[in-house]
């Protein structure tokens, strides 16, 4: 509603800047060409002018003005003397010298301005006069519009008006509901192709944690507990979506690295190890190129970084090392810890703590000691409920984050 009515206003504005327009071009072209008779075949100064044919141009000016009514003539010599001066009806101009224009008669510029005096428009006009390159002088003159011309303005802005609004309300009645289910449907399309990213991401990320450890369990419990930590540290919307993407699909790059060394039973050797750390690089060249992914990266590349320095690939340390991959970090060893796999058996949550506790350089530590705070609330519920039940209130979780 706003909209379309200050559309109605700018619309009549540009009407009225269009109607002047043509007024101004209508009355400097009468004004050119009632000057050409001061223009004499030799130049005569218009000081040596008499004034009787300064009176019987003013006659002719006025006839030429059919829709104008003129009140004020100032004729100027070329040195800036007035040398004729008519008044037809405007009094005490002093009274009115802001609105006036105070142009020098000097001045070769063209100028003009319009004025509202006691219910009439006034134009008012300085014209330097030429013949051919020779200045010769200068006119200013003040003419008023003619009550029709003033009624034609006002009479084309309401049209214009009128046509803004019956417009606004056409487009209103006939595209309004167009335009909303249009924008409903792709609100709904964008929902359902976040969903269609989501479960891809999922899939990727459980198929990887399966192949690992046998279960799809790990994914949803790290991207789970990496929420409730997260949350507590008051992490915005942005990091959010990039920590679930991220969690998810953290151990991508596991898919080039060979099963004799991913499911070994026994110690890794140097050269082994050597090998399963390029899971991190790798995973990032599959992520990369990916735009909807690539604030996953972070906690691809940096979550097996340590806060001392000790971490992998990059050996960075601190906050170099990006916050969600500081909290996934943390959240990735305790899981790690609490699950079987193929070289190690599970431990329990308070061992897992333990751990955790002694390793304490190696994590941040104020999301350590958020972590330790909830671990016990937040680790036995996402230990003890069943997959079902923790995909339930995982899909809840990020549905906070996303618009699904």
């Amino acid at each position: 509603m706003i909209s379309g009515v200050l559309l109605s206003v700018f619309w009549g504005w540009l009407v009225y800047v269009y109607q002047t327009n043509q007024v101004e071009k209508e009355l400097f072209f009468q004004l050119e060409k009632a000057s050409q008779r001061l223009i004499k075949e030799n130049t005569v100064p218009f000081e040596k002018i008499d004034n009787f044919e300064f009176e019987h141009f003013v006659d002719f000016y006025s006839h030429q003005l059919a829709d104008f009514r003129m009140v004020i003539l100032d004729i100027y010599s070329i040195n800036g003397q007035r040398v004729f001066h008519f008044n037809n009806g405007l009094k005490n101009l002093e009274k009115y010298k802001g609105m006036l224009l105070t142009q020098s008669p000097h001045s070769k510029d063209y100028k003009y301005n319009i004025f509202k005096l006691g219910g009439e428009i006034y134009f008012q006009t300085f014209n330097p006069i030429y013949k051919g390159e020779q200045h010769l002088g200068a006119i200013n003159i003040i003419v008023a519009v003619e009550k029709r011309i003033v009624r034609q303005f006002r009479k084309a802005m309401i049209v214009a008006i009128l046509h803004a609004i019956g417009t606004i309300s056409t487009m209103t009645l006939v595209l309004f509901p167009l335009i909303h289910s249009s924008y409903k449907k792709l609100q709904h399309n964008q929902s359902e192709l976040t969903k269609s990213h989501l479960q891809t991401i999922k899939a990727l990320g459980n198929a990887i944690a399966e192949r690992d450890s046998d279960t799809d369990a790990h994914n949803y419990r790290v991207t789970y507990l990496s929420l409730g930590l997260a949350e507590r540290l008051n992490l915005s919307d942005r990091f959010m979506r990039s920590l679930v993407k991220g969690a998810f699909l953290h151990d991508i790059g596991k898919i080039g690295i060979r099963d004799n060394i991913l499911l070994k039973t026994s110690s890794l050797s140097n050269e082994e190890m050597a090998i399963m750390k390029t899971h991190v690089e790798q995973g990032v060249k599959i992520i990369n190129n990916i735009p909807w992914l690539e604030d996953s990266i972070d906690v691809i590349r940096f979550h097996h970084e340590r806060y001392d320095g000790s971490g992998y690939p990059s050996g960075i340390r601190g906050e170099q090392i990006p916050i969600v991959a500081r909290i996934f970090a943390v959240v990735d060893v305790f899981d790690a810890l609490i699950s079987k796999r193929p070289y190690k058996q599970a431990i329990s949550c308070n061992d897992a703590i333990e751990i955790l506790k002694q390793d304490h350089l190696k994590f941040d530590p104020l999301v350590l000691s958020i972590f330790l705070e909830i671990s016990k609330s937040q680790c036995n519920n996402a230990i003890t409920m069943e997959k079902e039940e923790l995909e339930m209130h995982l899909t809840k979780k990020i549905s906070n984050y996303f618009d699904v």
